[in-house]
């Protein structure tokens, strides 16, 4: 693996700067392509600086076709690549658009060396890597055009963690039959076969698996506004029969788009210490997703299936939150201010030697989207003042009847 570092190189704006973080703030990696044929990392910081005005390149690895590593920037720079999810994720470009061009086994090979280092580094998973239209407000965006899952599968097999199955429910519906009406939920060969056309058609709708979920829900949408259709996500016979005679290309897409820049939205990315879930192939798994099941009347088997995703829409459409089946920054918020815990307030929570330990502690620390240890020490004592602080409180440090009371009441 060849790693050119060309941080002190690159184009750079005259007087802006982008932000920095600690490294325990990532919890992505995001993949992208860079929608053009060729490219380098010099012609993106050009681009993203004059035309775009923005503080430097967009990335922080740029993947030439021959494998080549471009190392861009330190991982502690917030660059602007996946809007705002920048605070929380690395960006890796590979040079190419994949919507045309095969992605060549060098860069392939190359990049997938990049992530599983990364991996060492970061406090990130497989299950954290991501591409740039799995991020929240970008399922529209054909980014980075590879089939993630099994991009994510084959660093699962490098890695010695064993390929992932894909989960079928006893509901599959196998063999040539074809429904009248396919829509979000639904499993069966005639789904695979509409996943197979959006790919050839160039939609991508996702991993190619005959299960209906969210992404190639989206695909399903963006392909109905190109065919001047009316866009709901069903696939009834006037969608059929438009999939059939569709043949216009998909119109290219610019190279970083400014909606990449954080809106002013992003400080609430900036403070989860929790990882987003949601659909993804493999499944993702853990204790988090299990709290969530049960919070939403979910099946609690910590697995995040199709089944939790439309537990999660239903949940949010409940909450007035925008329903897209991801449990983020709002729909944490939501479940926290909800959370009950069964653990009542007892007692004074406080500094002290030794550290108070609980599970009313472990309540409160996941109120202030901290890491939830059960242990009262000074990084939770620090989160009390701020919040105390940010709540015209008086500032002590202490989780009394009043600082209790603001964060749940």
């Amino acid at each position: 693996m060849e790693i050119i570092d060309k941080r002190n190189s690159l184009p750079t704006h005259p007087s802006k700067r982008y932000r920095r973080r600690s490294l325990s703030a990532i919890k992505n990696i995001a993949i992208h392509h860079s929608a053009t044929t060729s490219g380098s990392a010099e012609s993106f910081a050009r681009y993203h600086v004059n035309t775009l005005e923005w503080p430097g390149i967009a990335y922080h690895y740029v993947v030439d076709k021959d494998g080549t590593i471009s190392l861009c920037h330190d991982l502690e720079v917030v660059s602007y690549h996946v809007g705002n999810s920048n605070y929380r994720a690395v960006g890796i470009c590979m040079v190419g658009d994949f919507r045309t061009q095969q992605l060549t086994e060098a860069q392939k090979t190359a990049t997938q060396n990049l992530v599983l280092s990364l991996l060492d580094v970061l406090t990130v998973d497989i299950d954290d890597v991501w591409g740039h239209q799995e991020f929240p407000g970008y399922e529209w965006k054909p980014c980075p055009s590879i089939n993630m899952g099994n991009f994510r599968s084959e660093l699962f097999a490098r890695g010695d963690r064993g390929e992932l199955p894909i989960y079928r429910s006893v509901s599959y519906s196998s063999g040539p039959r074809t429904r009248t009406y396919l829509s979000y939920g639904d499993q069966g060969d005639d789904i695979k076969a509409l996943q197979e056309r959006l790919e050839i058609l160039g939609f991508k709708p996702g991993v190619i698996d005959g299960i209906f979920g969210k992404v190639t829900e989206d695909a399903v949408k963006r392909f109905q506004r190109a065919a001047n259709l009316s866009v709901d996500g069903i696939v009834g016979p006037e969608t059929r029969d438009a999939l059939k005679r569709y043949d216009q290309d998909v119109p290219l897409i610019e190279l970083a788009s400014p909606t990449d820049v954080d809106t002013d939205d992003g400080g609430l990315y900036e403070l989860e210490s929790r990882r987003t879930l949601r659909l993804l192939s493999p499944y993702m798994r853990g204790e988090d997703i299990r709290d969530v099941q049960e919070k939403i009347g979910a099946v609690a088997d910590g697995i995040f299936g199709p089944a939790t995703a439309e537990a999660v829409r239903r949940y949010q459409r409940r909450k007035g939150l925008v329903s897209d089946g991801i449990v983020g920054p709002r729909t944490w918020q939501a479940l926290d201010q909800n959370d009950t815990g069964g653990v009542p307030y007892s007692r004074l929570i406080f500094l002290t030697n030794p550290y108070i330990q609980g599970r009313d502690v472990k309540r409160v620390q996941r109120a202030l989207n901290i890491s939830e240890d059960g242990i009262f020490g000074p990084i939770t004592d620090q989160a009390v003042r701020n919040f105390q602080r940010r709540e015209r409180l008086n500032i002590d440090g202490i989780v009394g009847p009043n600082t209790w009371s603001r964060l749940f009441g």
